[in-house]
């Protein structure tokens, strides 16, 4: 994909769509994700990779109420701000809390069905 118009710095990763595998490796090694999606806002905080989000909400408040995902609007002053912040931050110190499970779901419901008697 090319931006003509735009000086697009090196260590800044615009492209055409990619598949799954390529763009969860990308989030994986990725300072921050800029997207509108929904799904891949969930996919960065799964890889605690913060995520910067050029829309006016968010179905995932819960991300954005503890400080790890960020609603910042359309207007390009608020997304830059934004991502140098998130490039620049320290995520060592930075909360990170598991929504969504520890992972380990597949494993208990096999356990619960191999005790099953009925």
């Amino acid at each position: 994909m090319e931006f003509k118009c735009l000086d697009i710095p090196e260590h800044l990763i615009i492209s055409d769509p990619i598949s799954y595998i390529e763009m969860i490796t990308s989030v994986n090694n990725a300072r921050a994700v800029i997207t509108d999606s929904g799904g891949l806002q969930k996919e960065a905080y799964f890889f605690k990779v913060p995520c910067i989000i050029p829309r006016d909400e968010t179905e995932w408040t819960e991300l954005v109420e503890i400080g790890w995902n960020k609603v910042v609007g359309t207007k390009k002053e608020n997304i830059v701000r934004t991502v140098l912040s998130a490039v620049n931050e320290n995520l060592q110190n930075k909360r990170w809390v598991s929504f969504y499970g520890d992972g380990n779901a597949s494993e208990k419901i096999a356990k619960v069905l191999l005790s099953y008697e009925g």
